[in-house]
């Protein structure tokens, strides 16, 4: 059986303290709004594009109202995010400490 719990362990150990160390609001900024809130945006409007088509009266209002879902959903992504693995980063570390 695969022990993922160590796979996240490493990751966070190696790579967490770099991305830490740069901050919450970057974090939640780049990887949740720009990165996975543009990912949802540009997938949401491909399929309103698809669907409705750009001749529709009301695209632009349809990618307006994806764009603000896409932002929101992006900052609570990037605040979720960065609060689970501060949690398993801190319990990594008192793991550690511990004899």
């Amino acid at each position: 059986m695969t022990d993922y719990g160590n796979a996240t362990n490493a990751w966070l150990a190696g790579k967490w303290p770099a991305i830490r160390a740069r901050g919450m609001q970057r974090f939640v900024l780049v990887r949740g709004v720009a990165f996975w809130g543009g990912v949802v945006f540009a997938a949401m409007a491909t399929t309103t594009l698809i669907k409705f088509g750009p001749q529709h009266p009301n695209f632009a209002v349809m990618l307006g109202v994806a764009a603000g879902l896409s932002a929101v959903g992006g900052l609570v992504w990037g605040l979720l995010t960065w609060t689970i693995n501060e949690r398993i980063h801190r319990s990594i570390d008192t793991n550690r400490r511990s004899p």
